[in-house]
């Protein structure tokens, strides 16, 4: 389309590139850390329960995992820059519509709308800024962009904690849709044009396969705390599932235009880092709700100090997400990795003992050290991977990666969080998040396999502050997991 063709005759810096496409993705998710400390007010405005309402939450989150992966495809075959434009333009009218929702079901669709729609913007803005870094910087813009992921919602409790109590919960999702207008208009002035896939068409039945596959798991393991596992609607989500993911993959081994190459998955750069990523969002979300319970139940704080007490996770994973390119410079990946994973078995692990002393400060500790380890682990992991599967797919790529995460986080919270409610104790809570830092520890395990660039300086063009397009963009294909590895 003409329309959302990059400019004409326009250079901008990679940075500048890089600061538009990162300031759509803060707008997508800033809103989801207020917006659960909001729930019970908006369930009491709109005359629904609490249980109801908490699919404000989780539904957007399974539609987000379902459509990432087609998203990421949809830019690898039809440029990543139009499928971002196309995406916010949608998710910006969606959220504006979330503010107008005149009861619960509206809300919940519209919601889920926008999230559908804004499922692009991750893999899309991640392939985007890739293509105009030298591949030595992969790291570095990994963890940039994991930074902002992790700091929109810190700023979201900040500035819309205040406006919600002032005004309304409507205010979120009219700023947020706001945002992502203006959001969407920047990008089309700025954001360039990526390489296209040679593939001639679009996966739809391996879509579709996938999309069923993975949204009856994902359903039957976020209701399943709620329902029971003996539920109709959950024991058929989980033994259908798997049927749905193996005529997945069999459509897959004989379609001449898959969604996913499954000979990749062979790779352990690219396998690796998307199976780890369950055992690493898993514990880490699980312990993020324990922690929110844990500050109620044993120590008795309302929601908004329970914000407070949280507010430090995201900041520090923003804080280790920005080091972690310097650091894999100087030390490697694998040491970098291993270290942030360990974190959050430790930062869980002094949670629990908090919980056990009763001793708030080491909640505070705990959560801090648990975010900045989360911070630091993921840009090389993200970098490992999109190095392994080339720029052709890095939008297809990063959207499995995507999807293992929210697949862990479900299975997270419904699991650890079943095993305790609001009664349960500081012994309780203890053996709980032990067993979640028990969990994180397959995470390092995996991580082992993985080989990590060293971020040598590349051969490929660089981005010098001012260069074209033209200079900057390029196919580099699908790379080399052995070459500059650290053992």
């Amino acid at each position: 389309m003409p329309l959302l063709s990059p400019p004409a005759d326009r250079s901008y810096s990679a940075r500048r590139v890089q600061f538009v496409a990162l300031t759509g993705v803060a707008c997508s998710s800033f809103a989801i850390t207020v917006l659960s400390a909001a729930l019970a007010d908006i369930a009491d405005d709109l005359h629904t329960t609490t249980s109801v309402i908490t699919w404000v939450i989780s539904a957007p989150l399974l539609a987000f995992a379902v459509f990432t992966p087609m998203a990421g495809k949809l830019g690898d075959l039809y440029g990543h820059r139009q499928i971002y434009l196309l995406g916010f333009a949608g998710a910006a009218v969606f959220s504006l519509a979330t503010a107008a929702a005149p009861n619960a079901l509206f809300l919940i669709v519209f919601r889920v709308l926008a999230q559908s729609c804004s499922a692009s913007t991750g893999p899309s803005a991640l392939a985007i800024i890739m293509s105009v870094f030298p591949d030595d910087r992969r790291t570095h813009v990994t963890g940039t962009w994991s930074a902002v992921l992790a700091a929109s919602p810190a700023v979201g409790v900040v500035i819309g904690g205040p406006l919600i109590d002032a005004t309304s919960w409507r205010i979120l999702f009219i700023i947020q849709g706001i945002g992502m207008a203006v959001a969407v208009l920047m990008a089309w002035r700025v954001l360039p044009g990526t390489e296209r896939h040679e593939q001639r068409g679009f996966d739809l039945t391996g879509s579709l396969l996938l999309a069923t596959g993975v949204g009856m798991l994902l359903i039957a393991i976020n209701r399943a705390s709620a329902l029971g596992w003996s539920h109709p609607l959950i024991a058929t989500g989980l033994i259908l599932s798997p049927f749905a993911l193996l005529a997945f993959g069999l459509w897959e081994r004989r379609t001449i235009t898959p969604l996913v190459n499954l000979t990749a998955l062979r790779n352990p750069n690219v396998a690796l880092p998307i199976v780890s990523q369950v055992f690493l969002n898993g514990p880490y979300m699980a312990g993020l709700v324990l922690t929110s319970l844990l500050l109620a139940s044993v120590f008795d704080l309302n929601t908004t100090a329970i914000s407070l007490m949280i507010l430090p996770r995201p900041i520090a994973f923003a804080t280790g997400a920005s080091l972690a390119g310097s650091l894999v410079t100087r030390f490697g990946g694998r040491v970098i990795v291993t270290i942030g994973l360990s974190g959050i078995v430790g930062g869980l692990g002094l949670i629990g003992v908090a919980a056990e002393l009763d001793n708030l400060v080491l909640v505070g500790v705990g959560v801090s050290l648990a975010g900045f380890g989360s911070g630091m682990a993921r840009p090389p992991i993200i970098a490992a991977l999109t190095e392994a599967v080339g720029d052709h797919d890095v939008g297809v790529g990063t959207g499995l990666l995507n999807m293992a995460g929210q697949l862990g986080a479900a299975a997270g919270i419904s699991i650890l969080g079943a095993l305790v409610d609001n009664g349960s104790d500081g012994r309780r809570f203890f053996t709980v998040l032990a067993i979640a830092a028990a969990v994180s520890l397959v995470a390092i395990v995996l991580s082992t396999g993985i080989r990590f660039s060293r971020n040598r300086p590349s051969t490929s063009s660089t981005a010098s502050p001012t260069a074209p397009y033209s200079a900057v963009l390029g196919v580099h294909g699908p790379r080399n997991p052995e070459r500059n590895s650290d053992q």
